[in-house]
């Protein structure tokens, strides 16, 4: 656990860096085949014209939080395909979120568009994702802002290189404006500072406001708990909500997932 760490982007980036260079995201010669179709897209599955799209997180701890439940990633999944998920979001970082490649591999199996959340910062990360599977890869745009890695640019151009999606991630509205001026798939606003993992000022209506100007998908992320928070982010205008510690900390997560679904 980051308990009393106040900088904790820089500590992940650094982490993320050292799984790199020991192998972590390279290690194995798995390759996910595409079926006749090709992989499923996040971008239709935030464009449907059915339910609210919801995308569940296959999420097992957190760096403040520790453990969120007794789930295995094999039952996450299985909930999430009966409870009606839009796409999956796969956390793969190993050390403070028990995330695994493996999970990956596992979601991408269902068909389903999938995300790989990580810190990506290297060129090998984005390789690992198109290898075993997903369908989109998450950015963090504070990542390049803060100069704790470079080439933003350069990674969204590998990943569609790869046939990846990329969602970019902002937690400020200035890191916003940066996020817009790219050639990212689908834009993030997440209301929880990364730097320190607190609530940060709610600014999302504006931030959605911004994304629908842009014409890319707008995704909600971070402290979205109940039906009465999705119909929020689906009035202020989100095209889909991320959520993770609600479903993989209930008792329930097929359930919990059921009672978020709601008509667009």
């Amino acid at each position: 656990m980051l308990s009393g760490v106040e900088d904790r982007l820089s500590l992940l980036v650094r982490n993320a860096r050292e799984l790199v260079d020991c192998g972590f995201y390279s290690n194995g010669n798995r390759h996910f085949r595409d079926g006749p179709e090709g992989r499923a897209s996040l971008t239709d599955a935030l464009r449907s014209p059915e339910n609210f799209p919801i995308i569940a997180e296959v999420k097992l701890a957190s760096p403040t939080a520790g453990m969120l439940g007794a789930h295995m990633a094999e039952e996450l999944i299985g909930d999430y395909l009966l409870g009606g998920a839009a796409a999956l979001s796969v956390i793969t970082e190993p050390r403070y979120f028990l995330g695994s490649l493996r999970h990956l591999e596992l979601a991408a199996r269902t068909g389903m568009p999938v995300m790989m959340k990580d810190f990506v910062v290297d060129g090998e990360q984005v390789e690992a994702a198109s290898r075993l599977g997903a369908s989109a890869v998450l950015l963090i745009q504070g990542v390049f802002d803060r100069h704790l890695a470079v080439g933003r640019d350069a990674l969204i151009e590998k990943a569609h290189h790869l046939g990846l999606e990329v969602v970019l991630e902002s937690s400020s509205l200035e890191e916003l404006e940066k996020a817009l001026d790219s050639r990212a798939d689908v834009i993030a606003y997440n209301r929880r500072d990364l730097r320190t993992f607190r609530p940060g000022q709610d600014l999302m209506a504006q931030a959605l406001e911004m994304v629908r100007s842009d014409g890319r998908p707008a995704l909600a992320m971070s402290m979205l708990d109940s039906a009465e928070d999705v119909r929020k982010m689906r009035e202020l205008g989100a095209s889909g909500v991320l959520i993770g510690s609600a479903l993989s900390g209930s008792p329930c997560p097929k359930e919990k997932l059921l009672s978020l679904r709601m008509p667009r």
